[in-house]
């Protein structure tokens, strides 16, 4: 049976990316969907590989990845919104110059050790957020590197992609240029 952390939408992207032949899919409510998704893998003979996001290449690891917790939601609702207080006192204190007399905390270690724990849940915005401004403190001697899963990383490309917007002949990009005048 498909664990129960799983969203609608997460059984739904996976019946995309395996190319799996479920009418109206869409229509399901959550249970039904899992049932329908499991009892169509169990009886199908072989699965579509997906290299680029979930790593599955067989019907068996699909079976396993699909009946463990959800590796995206590792957090519950009450120490996500834990963690995301703390990502906000951290923007906070980087836009406030860098500067802890006006921020909540006592020293640089009560940002640093904590934000380098959390740098496992790369896949929400707000750490990846607190951790590139706390990289840009001149008091960081290490940089700390969120990690980011393949599905975020796709997600990201292709938000990335779309900030690329053309106006009949004008080219609009939006990103980070440095110009030089000789």
């Amino acid at each position: 049976m498909i664990n129960k952390s799983f969203s609608k939408g997460d059984m739904l992207d996976i019946i995309h990316r395996f190319n799996i032949d479920i009418p109206n899919c869409n229509t399901f409510d959550k249970l039904k969907l899992s049932i329908c998704l499991w009892s169509y893998i169990k009886n199908v003979e072989e699965i579509i590989p997906d290299t680029e996001v979930y790593m599955i290449n067989n019907k068996d690891e699909l079976l396993h990845y699909l009946s463990n917790q959800n590796p995206d939601k590792l957090l519950s609702v009450k120490e996500k919104n834990k963690l995301m207080n703390f990502c906000k006192e951290v923007i906070i204190y980087c836009n406030n110059g860098y500067n802890l007399d006006r921020s909540i905390f006592n020293s640089f270690e009560e940002i640093y050790i904590p934000l380098k724990d959390m740098s496992k849940y790369g896949d929400i915005p707000s750490v990846r957020r607190a951790i590139r401004l706390l990289n840009n403190d001149p008091a960081v001697k290490e940089k700390i590197i969120p990690v980011i899963s393949n599905k975020m990383k796709k997600q990201i490309e292709v938000k990335k992609k779309k900030k690329t917007k053309t106006y009949y002949t004008l080219i609009y990009k939006q990103g980070n240029y440095l110009i030089n005048f000789d």
